[in-house]
């Protein structure tokens, strides 16, 4: 007979599936770098290698060109997470055959998928974190001035970059497959997001676009809060539209084997 007090302490599935997957990510170091080292490389790139960047544009007081850099590294993050470390640990898990094996016992396989995405937001939260501390401690960049309205802008950005990321992992059949359409997606994401290209020297139609992709409405959300500017409901429409509609394309794309 099972002792209570026994069953009381023993972990459930999901909390032992919660710290394996917890466990795996702090020991890919790929996962690691794309989640805290990529973003904050972008912006120590910015402030400290390129001249100009940390001096004021218009005069004391006026935004450096570091500053507005920031919102988008914080997109970054989202995209790097969302389009690289989640498609490709879901690939690599079908792959392997795990989604099979754990549907077969009383586990199931939808914990280990409800694990990764805990852990896949978890550390685009301290990849944001990071960077964000990197720029406003370490580089001397403004902080948000509306910071309510950016923490919603950035988890509304985070959201369409996990499902959007969650599409491109429901069918691949191995990590290379799912990493390599979420390098493409990321790539493409970050052009559109202006890291490239700024957004007013962005050629037309791009510049029409980028307005209506994820990261680009993402972007320019969370520039217009970081600066107090008014925030344009038209892009978190955008986002919001991207999220409902991939979290839905990828529960009816999604394959267990």
């Amino acid at each position: 007979m099972t002792d209570p007090a026994m069953t009381r302490r023993s972990p459930s599935a999901s909390t032992a599936l919660l710290k394996t997957e917890t466990r795996l990510f702090l020991r890919n170091p790929v996962a690691l770098f794309m989640a805290l080292g990529f973003p904050a490389a972008l912006l120590l790139l910015q402030g400290l290698l390129i001249p100009g960047t940390r001096t004021p544009l218009n005069g004391p007081g006026s935004p450096t060109a570091l500053d507005l850099f920031v919102p988008m590294a914080l997109c970054v993050v989202a995209a790097s997470v969302g389009l690289t470390n989640l498609p490709s640990t879901l690939g690599g898990y079908r792959q392997l055959g795990l989604f099979r094996r754990l549907g077969a016992t009383p586990a199931g396989a939808h914990r280990v998928l409800t694990a990764q995405l805990v852990v896949s937001a978890a550390s685009l939260l301290l990849g944001a974190a990071v960077a964000a501390g990197i720029a406003v401690l370490a580089l001397g960049a403004q902080a948000p001035r509306l910071p309510f309205a950016a923490v919603g802008i950035f988890l509304l950005a985070a959201l369409s970059m996990l499902a959007l990321g969650a599409v491109i992992g429901a069918r691949t059949k191995s990590a290379q497959a799912a990493n390599g359409l979420g390098t493409l997606a990321l790539f493409a994401s970050l052009f559109f997001a202006g890291v490239w290209t700024p957004g007013p020297l962005m050629p037309e139609p791009f510049a029409s676009m980028a307005a209506f992709t994820p990261l680009g409405a993402a972007t320019e959300s969370l520039t217009a809060a970081w600066y107090g500017d008014p925030v344009d409901p038209l892009p978190l429409a955008v986002m919001a539209v991207w999220t409902g509609g991939c979290a839905l394309l990828a529960v009816r794309l999604f394959r267990w084997r």
